[in-house]
């Protein structure tokens, strides 16, 4: 059995179920490797870890000795963004298992892109040309290193892994709610942006509400309230879930019409597949990935960052055509089983390592 090792300076429990953490799970699970995790964190106890991915190992290293003898007896080691330790480590391991292979996953956006294309050098070039396999999120970042930096890379989005259910959504499920997941009012991801645009058109979609599904930033409190105190009606429209486990959350994504994304930086968001994989219409800013992962607007709508107004009119416009949700509905949900589930692109992954072909 061929041992597949995510290595991870640091850990944590929210990303047991992210696309860093799914991707050795899947391994795992469906292609006959044994994963494990290979970080310096100490903790050993991440509840994600033991209730979704049946207590994947995690091998926390002691020292530099027991650190090599971890990469000698890999097979594969996946690694993660463009960092000064992952560029050591690919040279440390090419140097201790010639033949084992190295999987370097990129999570990058075009800002961070840039910034590495100016500061480019030949140590990271090097380590860059001992990988067996790196793969970027969005087709964008791919396009730009196999056309400049002399390396191949392939295109992997960030997919989704159904933890609940996989069944097929039909339309009469789902409600007029426009729903967004992730860290809510975090600068990042600029949701007063939405609720501006929503503020807008409140009247004329009267019977639509927004949902913020997340942990909620201290520091959003502020415009909450004020935004409320200037339409004391918008609290029963714009509610402020908190924090769900996976099966609550799989019916807060059953429900919606809509996804809305506002950030204004991203490499490919997981929640992009799990929105369009529960038959959502994607609604979101320009940002990386969103072209790729709507299929060039197939199944979303893409406006530009920070721009209320062509926000508003792409949420009234859609709020308004019923046909083209219910359509969506089902031709998303196909694509996304096709193209976005983490099993057929974990099975991309092992045939790129080891067959060089998709």
């Amino acid at each position: 059995m061929k041992k597949f090792v995510l290595y991870s300076s640091g850990i944590c429990n929210e990303v047991f179920t992210k696309d860093i953490c799914l991707i050795p799970f899947v391994m795992q699970k469906y292609y006959g490797y044994e994963s494990s995790i290979l970080t310096y964190t100490k903790e050993q106890n991440f509840p994600d870890n033991d209730k979704y991915l049946g207590h994947m190992k995690i091998t926390s290293i002691e020292n530099d000795e027991h650190l090599d003898r971890e990469l000698e007896s890999s097979d594969v080691i996946m690694m993660f963004g463009i960092y000064d330790d992952v560029i050591d480590l690919i040279y440390r391991y090419k140097r201790l298992n010639e033949n084992g292979k190295i999987y370097l996953k990129l999570d990058i956006n075009s800002y961070w892109l840039n910034s590495l294309h100016v500061n480019m050098n030949n140590y990271i070039m090097g380590a860059l040309k001992k990988c067996d396999l790196i793969t970027a999120e969005n087709r964008n970042s791919q396009e730009f290193i196999n056309n400049n930096w002399g390396v191949r890379v392939e295109y992997i989005p960030n997919g989704y892994y159904e933890f609940v259910s996989d069944d097929y959504i039909n339309y009469k499920e789902k409600k007029n709610v426009i729903l967004f997941v992730g860290r809510v009012g975090s600068p990042d991801k600029a949701n007063h942006i939405l609720l501006e645009a929503f503020a807008r058109i409140e009247n004329e979609i009267e019977d639509w509400s927004i949902e913020l599904v997340g942990n909620v930033d201290p520091g959003f409190m502020g415009y909450i309230n004020e935004y409320y105190y200037n339409n004391p009606k918008r609290r029963e429209r714009v509610r402020l879930v908190g924090f769900l486990g996976k099966k609550e959350l799989k019916e807060k994504y059953k429900q919606s019409k809509i996804f809305c994304l506002t950030s204004p930086s991203e490499a490919c968001a997981n929640v992009f597949s799990q929105a369009i994989s529960n038959g959502c219409y994607l609604i979101s800013t320009d940002v990386d990935g969103a072209r790729d992962i709507t299929n060039n607007e197939e199944f979303g709508c893409i406006v530009p960052v920070y721009d209320i107004d062509r926000l508003s009119i792409a949420l009234k416009e859609t709020c308004l055509n019923e046909k083209l949700l219910e359509e969506n509905c089902i031709v998303a949900q196909k694509y996304a089983k096709e193209s976005l589930n983490w099993i057929k692109l974990c099975d991309k992954i092992n045939n790129f390592l080891f067959h060089k072909s998709s």
